[in-house]
């Protein structure tokens, strides 16, 4: 029989800090983090130690007179990014992670828009802060971290200048812990005051800061905690999204303390295969490119061992076996999950939709997919499946203390735009009350810009972005996203996005395919130059319409020889393309 996780009663949560606090108090010396120095030495940090760091962090902070300022924070996953991101909340000051992949004059620009005062970085931005810190106008206090060094217990001195450490900050907090009478500020304190301002990845159009309060990622550790109760304390998740993106740190950072998980920070993007085999994880939080390319992974690892006969009749076997309650599939499959460290059992997916045909082969291998629905408006989380229940098609029930309703434009309309309510939803758009205004209504319903419908389940659909949607001449709407599901399932396609095209002298608009191939199946396909590799996409996507209501044709197909823009969440920058 599965563990599960023992619920605590009306569980609440009142503050960032409350949840590591919990963490020290119930797992103690049991890790909670593991990663490598240098890329190669393994260390561990327990739920005590990153409860102390973050409370002599914090100490430090207040006597740094940090409330109400903006720390800009610039890094890599690592122990000090979290730290330093929940410590700054606690002494109540206003975090404002950045992505690291910005170029130098737009961190700037980031820095100039929020007056940040302070900055916080890993040393891949020691460049930019020490030859261009005289352009950051508003800055007062640098701090660099310094992932390779990292020690928990510092013994030299903090010094009050322009630029320090985190090793330095830490050694004020441990003596202040030690000689002094302070303590974190935990009564009182406002948590529904902004307390952390992110930019949005931009890939509908340029970023809008979004305002959250601490109340709002509590209010999602609090929905999410009843549903995803299979996460245990045996469990070990491998954080590879970026950090900065609230999905990773809410869903992959924050929620796996709830149930004693141990958290393994990835290397990097580039390290993600070595780290799958040396940290063996049970559960990974992924976006969808990220699971394809895993599949993708398992696919051509069973080619090349000419094992695809073998892999077909074991998950006829497995299946039939399923219907008489009997699991073989670690067993049958073990070779295969070996590329995926041996232990892995549970994908958890957001950021877009994932292929049906995707779940159910992951299923197949006994690896459970569970969507999630989300948006930064909402701290991010909306919905998710719940890892009990399987629907390969929906992105998940609402959570747990959220409303929701379809905003319909007819009465008999099949979809509408999803709105929702709850604790998670954001204070608004950072000096933008127009903006606000357009989605955020005064008794806090938030128009999502998102179409689709729930079922008499409680399922929830998406079919669609709205800004995304075909409008045709006669009226009817095509969703890109729906169409781009069959055209993803195509071996020689790497990457799609179905857009429509309006041609100048008619004026009629087009449904059309940008398609980057991918060049490894093409070549084991024995395709040979663009005009061969066009006619095979283009058959399939003559099959597939033959799947599609007549006004959802793809009418044209274009091919890229370059792959499509994407956010360091691996989202396809769809306002970019031409």
């Amino acid at each position: 029989m599965k563990k599960v996780s023992v619920l605590e009663k009306d569980f609440k949560l009142d503050s960032l800090y409350a949840l590591f606090k919990r963490g020290s108090e119930k797992y103690g010396d049991k890790a909670l983090y593991r990663f490598n120095q240098n890329k190669t030495t393994e260390t561990q940090v327990s739920y005590n130690e990153m409860f102390e760091l973050i409370t002599k962090m914090t100490l430090a902070f207040q006597k740094l007179n940090v409330e109400g300022k903006k720390v800009l924070l610039l890094g890599e996953t690592s122990v000090q990014w979290i730290a330093s991101y929940i410590s700054v909340v606690t002494a109540n000051g206003i975090i404002v992670p950045l992505d690291p992949l910005l170029l130098e004059d737009e961190i700037i620009k980031f820095s100039e828009k929020t007056e940040a005062e302070i900055v916080i970085y890993s040393k891949n931005f020691s460049k930019l802060f020490t030859e261009r810190n005289g352009e950051f106008t508003t800055v007062k206090r640098f701090i660099a971290m310094d992932k390779e060094s990292f020690t928990l217990y510092p013994d030299h001195p903090y010094v009050d200048e322009d630029f320090t450490t985190f090793n330095n900050i830490l050694a004020l907090g441990n003596y202040l812990k030690d000689n002094t009478d302070m303590s974190v500020q935990e009564c009182g304190r406002d948590v529904k005051k902004l307390s952390i301002l992110l930019f949005t990845s931009g890939t509908t159009g340029s970023s809008k800061g979004v305002m959250l309060c601490e109340r709002n990622i509590c209010a999602v550790m609090e929905g999410i905690y009843p549903v995803l109760y299979h996460i245990t304390d045996d469990d070990v998740l491998l954080s590879v999204l970026p950090i900065y993106h609230t999905y990773e740190m809410s869903a992959g950072i924050l929620a796996p303390m709830l149930y004693g998980c141990t958290i393994a920070i990835s290397d990097g993007i580039k390290y993600v295969g070595k780290n799958i085999k040396q940290f063996k994880p049970t559960v990974m939080m992924l976006v969808p490119l990220f699971a394809n390319q895993l599949y993708k992974t398992i696919q051509k690892s069973v080619q090349k061992q000419g094992k695809e006969k073998t892999l077909k009749k074991g998950i006829k076997i497995s299946n039939f076996l399923l219907k008489l309650h009997i699991d073989m599939r670690r067993k049958l499959f073990s070779q295969v999950l070996e590329g995926l460290g041996g232990n892995i059992s549970k994908f958890i997916v957001g950021g877009a939709a994932l292929n049906p045909a995707m779940v159910d082969s992951f299923k197949d291998l006994g690896i459970h997919i569970s969507q999630g629905y989300g948006i930064t408006e909402c701290s991010p989380l909306i919905s998710v499946v719940p890892l009990n229940e399987y629907n390969p098609t929906s992105c998940g029930k609402l959570m747990p203390g959220m409303q929701i309703y379809i905003d319909k434009e007819t009465p008999d309309a099949e979809f509408g735009e999803i709105v929702v309510k709850g604790d998670n939803v954001m204070l608004g758009y950072y000096k933008d009350p127009e903006e606000t205004a357009k989605v955020l209504s005064e008794d806090g319903w938030f128009r999502t810009g998102d179409y689709g419908y729930v079922d008499n389940k409680g399922y929830i659909y998406i079919t669609g972005r709205k800004k995304n949607v075909i409008v045709l001449q006669g009226g009817k709407n095509v969703f890109p996203e729906e169409i781009e599901e069959y055209l993803e399932r195509v071996n020689l396609i790497g990457e799609v996005v179905v857009m429509g095209r309006e041609d100048k002298e008619t004026g009629v608009v087009s449904v059309v395919a940008l398609v980057y191939p991918d060049a490894e199946e093409c070549k084991a396909a024995g395709l040979e130059g663009e005009e061969a590799i066009y006619n095979a996409i283009n058959n399939e996507i003559q099959n597939i319409n033959k799947m599609l209501a007549s006004y959802k044709h793809v009418n044209k197909l274009e091919l890229r020889s370059e792959p499509f823009e994407k956010t360091t969440s691996r989202k396809i920058k769809r306002h970019t393309i031409k």
